[in-house]
């Protein structure tokens, strides 16, 4: 588990690399079509790169948590970093990757 944490911040770094792309047109990661193409969010990630940054470093610091967790056999901790890093991808991803994603009613 504690590799896996590790690949999460490292991907983070990752994504921080300017013009590198980070969306191929054959992944999606929402349901109901709501998701953008790649170019489309490479220019929303270019119009905003502080809140992308600052979204990628929210990812790395719960991912961190992981870490923390993992190393203190906190299972409760766990869970709640885990939480942490859901929330972090989601806040990203609905900003950046499908922003006009309607939720169900």
């Amino acid at each position: 588990m504690r590799q896996h944490a590790l690949s999460v911040i490292e991907a983070g770094n990752l994504l921080l690399i300017e013009n590198r792309p980070i969306a191929v047109a054959s992944a999606t990661t929402s349901s109901g079509g709501a998701e953008l193409n790649s170019e489309a969010i490479k220019a929303l990630i270019a119009g905003n790169r502080t809140a992308y940054i600052n979204h990628i470093h929210e990812l790395q610091e719960a991912a961190q948590g992981l870490l923390v967790s993992i190393d203190a056999k906190d299972v409760e901790g766990l869970v709640d970093a885990g939480g942490k890093v859901e929330q972090a991808c989601e806040q990203c991803h609905s900003q950046f990757w499908y922003p006009g994603d309607q939720k169900p009613k």
